[in-house]
């Protein structure tokens, strides 16, 4: 017999009839505060659940279902969920620092994502996870690493990324408006009409070494968004809305900008080498201190 007890209590909330919890089926059990630290949960089905405040610290919950469960406030730090599906999940507040969730199944049907608002993933690993419609608004993604992660439509309103390796990942119409990808590892990610307003990408890596590709940012809005010392060379930026970004000292060498919109935006220092303009929109944006702009005739009102 395995009895679930409260982590701070020591109230007993369920018996199971096992001497072991990897694939149990847990669905539907109301075990908020329950104390799994450290237990194998590994393909255990806690469908509909309730373990709110739980305790999951270590856990192994490999190719788990966590379907629907209830994980507001739950503590997983350095838990395993590599495989686990997590569709329908609520996990506010809950904290995921240094957890594994390569491949995990977080989002794909735009009605039932995990919701990870304000939760904690620092240093998660999300390799190749499915998040698509997924929710983490105002959540703490600091030194995560998403690469290979599909993370289209996704909401990242508000979320902290700095530093996050998100390198050949998916971010096709994600909403990452207001959100910290300072220092973040964006090469060969796929981010074609996102909404990157008000971002701070001070210091983001869009393109890298010769074998790495460059970002996809086709039809992107990156209004008044912080692009000091970014590296965009090679990056494709067609159609892409920089009115009013700040683009000091950026790399934008080579970067493939047709239709692209410039008006208003801060580019003193930013290398334009082997751009072409022509069909750029530069209204009022003072090119006298980039470097190596070639503004085409007839360009007017650029100060």
């Amino acid at each position: 017999m395995f009895e679930i007890k409260h982590k701070d209590t020591g109230e007993v909330l369920a018996t199971i009839n096992s001497n072991s919890l990897a694939g149990a089926d847990l669905k539907e059990y109301d075990l908020p505060g329950a104390d799994l630290s450290g237990q194998d949960l590994s393909g255990a089905n806690f469908y509909n659940s309730d373990l709110t405040g739980a305790d999951l610290r270590g856990a192994n919950l490999r190719s788990a279902s966590l379907i629907n469960t209830v994980l507001d406030k739950a503590d997983l730090v350095e838990a395993v969920l590599q495989n686990a599906t997590l569709l329908g999940a609520r996990l506010n507040h809950a904290k995921l620092d240094k957890a594994n969730l390569s491949n995990a199944i977080l989002g794909g049907e735009s009605d039932r994502p995990a919701n990870f608002s304000r939760a904690s993933l620092k240093e998660a690993t999300l390799i190749g996870a499915t998040m698509e419609h997924t929710i983490f608004t105002a959540a703490d993604m600091r030194e995560s690493d998403l690469n290979n992660s599909n993370l289209m439509s996704a909401n990242l309103t508000g979320t902290n990324l700095e530093g996050a390796s998100i390198c050949d990942a998916l971010l096709n119409r994600a909403d990452m408006a207001g959100s910290n990808l300072s220092r973040a590892d964006l090469c060969g990610a796929h981010m074609n009409f996102a909404n990157l307003a008000d971002v701070n990408l001070t210091d983001a890596q869009f393109s890298g070494e010769e074998t790495q590709q460059a970002a996809i940012l086709t039809g992107t809005n990156m209004q008044r968004a912080v692009l000091v010392g970014a590296q965009l060379a090679k990056a494709v930026l067609q159609k892409a809305d920089l009115t009013r970004s700040n683009l000091q000292n950026a790399n934008l060498s080579y970067a493939l900008m047709s239709g692209a919109n410039l008006h208003h935006a801060n580019v003193e220092g930013a290398d334009f080498t082997g751009v072409n303009l022509g069909t750029v929109s530069l209204d009022y944006a003072n090119f006298s201190k980039s470097k190596y702009a070639d503004i085409p005739s007839g360009k007017s009102n650029i100060r």
